[in-house]
């Protein structure tokens, strides 16, 4: 009978041992783990972007500067924006770049609808190039917290 209390009491040592060790070698992950793709697509994006603010500045007051001669860019930066947002749904614990990328989007919206409204100086392109900037900013300044924090753990785990 004694030999039986000392297995059990020894099996549970064991078992709480195991679940001290296991639990110490984990970390509390609240945010997803660093995407190198989420941030080439936002660098890309935000290329787009610039170059896009810089040809619609370049051409105001000419024929050129009408939203018809812009549909393409437009085009191809909504599906871009679309697709960050969809990779951002796609990974767990992401809430964040989610919120951000469809802060992309509305924005990229109003940019556009302004756009078909006529912008006739380069003065009206001001707010909404420093929203560019911020939401860009943000975005970036994100993932590579998130870089660091998954090169913090690699190093840590060798």
């Amino acid at each position: 009978m004694n030999r039986l209390l000392l297995q059990k009491s020894q099996y549970v040592l064991l078992v709480w041992l195991f679940m001290i060790l296991a639990l110490s070698s984990c970390s509390v992950q609240y945010v997803s783990r660093y995407d190198e793709q989420t941030e080439a697509r936002i660098n890309d994006i935000q290329r787009q972007v610039e170059t896009l603010l810089q040809n619609i500045e370049l051409t105001i007051g000419t024929p050129e500067a009408d939203y018809a001669n812009f549909v393409d860019a437009y085009k191809k930066l909504r599906i871009d924006a679309a697709l960050l947002n969809t990779r951002a749904q796609a990974i767990d614990m992401n809430r964040i770049t989610i919120e951000q990328s469809e802060a992309l989007i509305a924005w990229l919206q109003g940019l556009e609808q302004l756009h078909q409204e006529g912008i006739a100086s380069t003065a009206l392109l001001a707010v909404p190039r420093q929203q560019a900037e911020q939401i860009f900013v943000g975005m970036l300044k994100f993932e590579l917290a998130k870089k660091r924090q998954f090169d913090s753990a690699i190093i840590n785990e060798e």
